[in-house]
């Protein structure tokens, strides 16, 4: 069959294309992370510097079913999911590196300033049970198409920044690679 143009325009025009510029992401930090400082404790709001995102993926594991003729996949267990990924711009006092820090040191006790060196490891409660990021692509009219609910999340890895002697007029950001158990589909439709 030969590529229908017209069938293919109108498609577009009645559904339209989605643009990847059109998302937001709540991110709701673990309690502890905030506990010594108190309820009314202002944050740098991650949410709004956040630059970019990807909707993660799933991988269902599958094995050979093998039998008297054609053989199969099959799916077996639990789903595996991709990692989440978010980049933010950050502030001249690189506020937004300073609290992945802090998160990641709810997980491993890491030395701060010139004291300490226990390197211990937190709870798993503690650092990501009661952390959610929700990441919400919207339409070309601002409403919500599209949304994922990341479960029980935490930054298992925050990228480098690189710095230079260059003129830039870049601002800076900062990456961090965000595991979690699952996500759920909270799409509302109407």
């Amino acid at each position: 069959m030969a590529f229908d143009v017209d069938g293919f325009t109108s498609v577009i025009a009645a559904k339209g294309l989605a643009s990847s510029n059109k998302f937001k992401v709540e991110i709701h930090f673990p309690t502890a992370l905030f506990a010594s400082q108190g309820q009314n404790k202002s944050i740098p709001d991650l949410n709004f510097m956040c630059d970019s995102a990807t909707i993660a993926g799933k991988n269902i594991q599958s094995i050979a079913d093998i039998q008297y003729g054609v053989r199969r996949e099959i799916a077996y267990a639990s789903p595996t999911y991709d990692p989440l990924i978010l980049s933010f711009y950050c502030t001249e006092k690189l506020e937004e590196k300073k609290l992945l820090d802090k998160w990641q040191r709810l997980m491993v006790k890491t030395p701060v300033g010139r004291t300490g060196d226990s390197f211990d490891v937190g709870y798993y409660d503690t650092y990501a049970k009661d952390s959610k990021i929700l990441l919400t692509k919207l339409g070309v009219d601002g409403q919500k198409t599209f949304a994922y609910e990341y479960r029980e999340t935490y930054p298992k890895t925050i990228t480098a920044i690189e710095l230079s002697h260059e003129a830039s007029t870049t601002p800076m950001k900062v990456s961090a690679t965000f595991n979690y158990v699952y996500w759920v589909d909270v799409t509302t439709t109407t």
